[in-house]
This record gives C-alpha cells, sequence and structure tokens, in this order.
C-alpha cells in the first residue's frame, strides 16, 4: 500500500466551549462543509468511499496545539508491576491523571519512565464549568412582563499548567488528518486549505448559535508520511473502531455510547427505533497493529440511517516500540 501523508489542521477556538470535539463530530462538520462547497451528492459519495474503505481517511480528536493525549491505561500498568511504598505509588497515580496531554517528547519520557510524572511540565488538564444564561421570555413570546429564565450550560475547561501556580487557558488546537496522495481524500483538504485562506468557521458541537463550540481555521501543514502497513505501535488520537489491530499486545480504554436517531416531536415507536450501544477505543489508547495503520480501524453503516456511518477511522500516530513495552 502507499505512504499515507498525515497532515496538522491548525484551529484557533472563538468563545467556550462544552468538550472537546472527537472525531466522529469532526468527520461530521466535514461532510457537511463538504456537501455546501460541492454537492450533497458527492458528499453522500465520499461517506460511501469512507464507509468501504475506498477512500483513505484517519482523524484525530481536537487536540490542544503541540499536545498529544497521555496514555493512561499503559502507564498504570506499568507503574502497577513496579515495586514502590504505596503512598508513593497513591501519588505517582495522582500525577498521571492530572496530565491529560503532554508535548511529543515529554510523551517519550513519561511512557519510559511513568514514575517520573510529577516532574512533567507544562501539560494540559481540564475541568468543567457552568455557564448561566437567560432566556428572555417576554421578547420570545412578545409577552411582556415575563421573567427571564435562568439555565446553566456545562462547559469545560482546558488549561496549560506550567507549574502549581501559573495555569493559562488554551485558545490553540489542532486535528489530525491522514490521506492517502490520489483519493477523494485530497478534496477534503483541499477544501480545508480554503476554510484557511478565509478563516473558516466549524462549529464542533451544541450552541453554537450562542458562539460556543466555534473553532477557526488557521492552517494546514504536512506533518510526516507513514507506510500504511507498517506493523507497529501507535498512539490513538481519536475514536477507533477496531479492525485488525492486536488486543494482546494494546493497551486499551473503552468508551461506550448509546446511538439513538434523531427523536422528532411525539417521539419515535420505541418498538422500532431502540438504541444500539457501540463500544469505541479512546484517544490515549495504545494500539499495536500488525497489519498497519490502514487496516487498524473501520467505520460501520449507522444502526438508525443506512445512508449514515458510525466514523471508527481514528488517526494513529506512531511511537517507538520501547516507548510502549
Amino acid at each position: 500500500m502507499a505512504d499515507w501523508i498525515y497532515y496538522r489542521i491548525d484551529l484557533d477556538v472563538q468563545g467556550a466551549i462544552t468538550q472537546l470535539p472527537d472525531s466522529q463530530k469532526v468527520l461530521g462538520a466535514l461532510i457537511h462543509r463538504f456537501s455546501e462547497t460541492y454537492s450533497s451528492a458527492e458528499a453522500t459519495q465520499l461517506v460511501q468511499g469512507i464507509r468501504e474503505n475506498t477512500v483513505p481517511l484517519t482523524l484525530s480528536n481536537i487536540l490542544p496545539r503541540g499536545y498529544f493525549p497521555v496514555p493512561h491505561t499503559e502507564l498504570l500498568d506499568q507503574l502497577s508491576r513496579q515495586s514502590m511504598d504505596s503512598k508513593d505509588r497513591k501519588g505517582i497515580y495522582k500525577a498521571v491523571k492530572k496530565r491529560l496531554y503532554v508535548k511529543r517528547a515529554q510523551l517519550e519520557e513519561i511512557m519510559s519512565e511513568p514514575q517520573r510524572a510529577a516532574c512533567i511540565y507544562p501539560y494540559v488538564s481540564s475541568k468543567p464549568t457552568q455557564q448561566i444564561h437567560a432566556s428572555i421570555d417576554s421578547k420570545r413570546f412578545n409577552l411582556p412582563g415575563l421573567d427571564p429564565d435562568l439555565f446553566s450550560v456545562p462547559g469545560v475547561i482546558i488549561q496549560e499548567v506550567r507549574s502549581e501556580q501559573t495555569k493559562e487557558l488554551i485558545r490553540e488546537y489542532s486535528l489530525y488528518m491522514a490521506i492517502e496522495r490520489g483519493t477523494e481524500g485530497e478534496r477534503l483538504l483541499d477544501m480545508l486549505k480554503l476554510e484557511a485562506n478565509r478563516a473558516g468557521e466549524f462549529v464542533l458541537g451544541a450552541r453554537g448559535s450562542q458562539g460556543l463550540n466555534t473553532f477557526i481555521v488557521k492552517d494546514v501543514l504536512e506533518e510526516m508520511r507513514v507506510e500504511s502497513n507498517a506493523a507497529g505501535y501507535y498512539l490513538n488520537l481519536g475514536m477507533l473502531l477496531p479492525g485488525k489491530i492486536s488486543f494482546e499486545k494494546s493497551s486499551l480504554k473503552l468508551f461506550t455510547s448509546e446511538r439513538r436517531p434523531y427523536n422528532p416531536p411525539g417521539g419515535w415507536d420505541k418498538a422500532h427505533h431502540e438504541g444500539q450501544f457501540i463500544s469505541f477505543i479512546e484517544q490515549g489508547s495504545i494500539i499495536y497493529a500488525p497489519e498497519g495503520v490502514g487496516h487498524a480501524g473501520e467505520s460501520i453503516t449507522s444502526p438508525a440511517f443506512t445512508r449514515d456511518i458510525v466514523f471508527g477511522n481514528a488517526l494513529l500516530y506512531p511511537v517507538n516500540k520501547e516507548e510502549a513495552s
């Protein structure tokens, strides 16, 4: 198989976010924009190619720029095999879990010596937050005198921790995309380059009309080339539906979600529209792909609508075997 080209798409966030968008949400936004830029028929054809794997394409979650997810499962497994005082072990576990993302060079360090996690700075952490909003029902219903309806919207604060005393809100993010030259994936790449030239906006989440979860495309950069059938260890950067991977050699963390079709007023007939549970391999998992990144993930037909897909082709970033041993 041909080499896959890995690209980094830089984005700046506008306003607050409710969560960091995952690779499935990213694909949905890209296909929606692709349909607007070209046509719905071409978008449908692209989605079909992704599902059938005739259009090689992988995507990452949205990540803090310059940072990679920490492989918690791998590190905690390493630590469980080491002899140490229980108090020391508890402190190291706490330091590892606080570090959600670290720099690439730090990733190598923390994977080779997880007991040094507390010494690694800077790193990225997150904390939940609530935003208070007011619904002005007097204007909405044209009934003067109604009191505003206050409600809260859950959000998340993503911050870079430079020291225990110095923390800074992160506004710069990146998305990774891998494609094969000469395929339809290049059209998605070209579209993103156009968006970067005009500082195009992407709403990646709910409440975009309120200014939440809105990102601006800033740049598209080629990162590296990866042989698509090269066996090896990889860091998962998205939501992966496993294809050909070695479960024995991998360190996995699973995420299970319930998939339901859109629920219109009045609701669906529950007897015919039961939710479907699907388990994904989360970002930060270490994947051993015996046949390379070209076969490690897959996308499947949506259980709700046959024309849609559940995207499981997460981007896998190469790491040295020694880093995952």
